[in-house]
């Protein structure tokens, strides 16, 4: 009988041991985040990403924690009305025209918010900030031209962004766009981000991003991506999204991808677009609740089995 409880307990030790090691590594897997001089920094154990918004347009520069051998680098770079040539929905490079000028995006006053977080007492499962700016626009800034008389008026841009520890390799940033006084019903509005990549510790994307593709609503480059979604809100109606991408010039170098909006009229969008790291062959985080169950019902496992053996 002695030896029958002894080696119940060694098979209980031994499994609990084992199973304490998944659950430690889930609970270091936290969100770290902090905010100085305009750039917020977030990592988890599957990406790292610096937001900057003082000094120069929106910035977003994240890696690969495990494989610093590459960083990436989104860039807000312009916002402009459009014609829709085709009615396609779609900025067809070549063949869209620009309506008026672009309505550059602010280096400067780029207002932080502090953190939201969530999760409990230390253990961070989620944060979420936003920057937001209010910027005059002028549309004519070279004279009349072709366009019908139309006055400055102010856009308000605001960034949502969200990590959040169900994703830890991905993060997602709203796009939020109010106040944009249309030139012509028919036109669309287009946002234009810029792509690059750098070696790991550059601060500025430095060339075009390697393997840079499209796969549906994502665009991969190596093992990033960024990806999008094919509709977004204005005063809870639907609004369609287009994307289309081209290499850019001068300041614009890398690739560029230009999302394009249908007319919204007076209402405010909110789109929410995501940038990521994929993880090849990783296995699923599992939260702590998760684990102690499976822990558990290994355990029992172990120890019926162990009991049937050592009667026999």
């Amino acid at each position: 009988m002695k030896a029958f409880a002894k080696g119940v307990l060694v098979a209980f030790a031994l499994v609990l041991m084992s199973s304490t090691v998944p659950l430690a590594a889930a609970q270091g897997n936290q969100i770290q985040y902090q905010h100085s001089q305009g750039i917020v920094t977030l990592s988890t154990d599957a990406i790292e990403i610096k937001i900057t918004g003082a000094g120069e347009v929106p910035h977003f520069h994240w890696w690969d924690p495990n494989t610093t051998d590459v960083d990436y680098h989104v860039m807000f770079v312009k916002l402009f009305e459009a014609n829709d040539t085709n009615s396609n929905g779609v900025f067809d490079l070549g063949n869209d025209t620009m309506i008026g000028a672009p309505f550059a995006l602010p280096t400067t006053d780029w207002e932080i918010s502090e953190f939201v977080t969530e999760g409990e007492g230390e253990n961070v499962t989620a944060v979420h900030f936003n920057m937001t700016s209010t910027t005059t626009h002028d549309p004519r800034p070279d004279g009349p031209g072709n366009l019908p008389p139309m006055a400055e008026f102010d856009v308000m841009m605001q960034i949502r962004v969200h990590l959040d520890l169900e994703k830890p390799g991905e993060v997602k940033f709203d796009v939020v766009i109010d106040g944009w006084d249309w030139t012509y019903e028919e036109s669309i509005l287009v946002l234009q981000f810029t792509v690059t990549e750098s070696n790991h510790g550059q601060n500025q994307g430095s060339r075009d991003p390697a393997g840079f593709e499209r796969t549906g609503t994502k665009f991969e480059f190596n093992n990033g991506y960024m990806e999008y979604e094919d509709t977004a809100l204005a005063a809870q109606n639907t609004i369609q999204v287009r994307a289309s991408y081209g290499e850019g010039t001068g300041l614009e170098a890398g690739e560029s991808i230009y999302l394009a909006f249908e007319n919204f009229g007076n209402e405010t969008l909110e789109y929410d677009p995501t940038l990521g790291i994929e993880a090849e062959g990783a296995l699923p985080l599992l939260d702590p609740t998760t684990l102690l169950l499976i822990g558990g019902g290994i355990v029992a496992l172990v120890v019926i089995v162990a009991i049937v053996k050592l009667r026999k």
